[in-house]
């Protein structure tokens, strides 16, 4: 009877077995659906697109033109702007997605920051035709300006002139951008601190914030007034003139930060918003572009 058992319990974990291994090695030899993969991308489902191109499946398939692209456009719809490049650099000449995947793969490496790569990728495309060589002119030319290089800016947006009027209409907003940050004065938190350091509310008013450095002047030198009639009417040791002359400390303090802080929040807001439009500027012909 044990004998029986022993060997029902073996038959049936040696058929268990088999069968996950039949199905595991079934997985393994179906094809990569690289087509479904691309109807996921073209739905939005970018996660369920990454996550089969990830699968044991489409291993062999992770050097194709394909799954590079799909990679590649799915991570950068998902905002993976690095990781996203750097699969479309991979699309060969031979692919029909050559040219799309490296202009953006470009592109995305300005998103990510890294602008020399992005200037790189531009560089190395393959191109014979004007209207694409126009594009990569004004695309590299967006990026001397972002990098703040005003003259190579210049001269190669003189390259990118093109009959392609969305390119001709961008080429000068570029320029405006260009004149506005050549315009700009830069202001120096240093600067800002020590002036309320020595009129209080003077930074913020340096800082273009007349409204607060109104503020800031009233509050402070109104403290210090009070503080001073205190000591000269009860001494340093009398409570009140303590308590005055701490807020009056505080204030003061305050004063020459804040100007600091603001300055500092002014300065940022302005390349963040530079860098957000040029950035816009160069999406706009890709875009348009490929999406034909």
């Amino acid at each position: 009877m044990i004998i029986n058992n022993y060997r029902l319990v073996r038959f049936v974990l040696i058929t268990l077995f088999l069968s996950l291994t039949a199905r595991i090695f079934s997985q393994q030899d179906s094809p990569c659906d690289l087509k479904f993969i691309n109807h996921l991308v073209s739905k939005n489902n970018f996660k369920e697109a990454l996550f089969l191109l990830d699968s044991t499946n489409c291993i062999l398939y992770q050097t194709s033109d394909s799954a590079n692209y799909l990679r590649g456009w799915s991570l950068y719809s998902m905002n993976r702007f690095g990781p996203s490049a750097e699969s479309l650099k991979k699309v060969s000449p031979g692919s029909s997605f050559y040219l799309k995947s490296h202009f953006y793969g470009a592109y995305n490496f300005c998103l990510a920051g890294d602008l020399d790569k992005a200037l790189e990728t531009l560089e190395n495309i393959e191109l014979e035709s004007e209207g694409m060589i126009s594009l990569k002119n004004y695309e590299i030319a967006g990026i001397k300006l972002l990098q703040r290089d005003i003259p190579s800016f210049e001269e190669k947006l003189k390259t990118a002139a093109s009959d392609d009027s969305l390119i001709a209409v961008s080429s000068v907003r570029l320029l405006g951008i260009s004149s506005d940050i050549q315009n700009h004065k830069t202001k120096s938190p240093f600067l800002a601190g020590m002036m309320s350091a020595i009129i209080p509310g003077s930074g913020k008013l340096y800082a273009g914030r007349k409204g607060e450095a109104l503020s800031a002047f009233l509050s402070t030198v109104g403290l210090g007034l009070v503080t001073w009639e205190n000591y000269r009417k009860n001494g340093l040791n009398n409570f009140m003139t303590i308590a005055f002359g701490t807020a009056f400390t505080v204030s003061y303090a305050a004063n020459i930060w804040g100007s600091v802080f603001t300055v500092r929040i002014i300065e940022t807001n302005y390349e963040e918003n530079i860098k957000s439009t040029i950035l816009f500027d160069l999406h706009i012909p890709l875009s348009y572009i490929f999406s034909k």
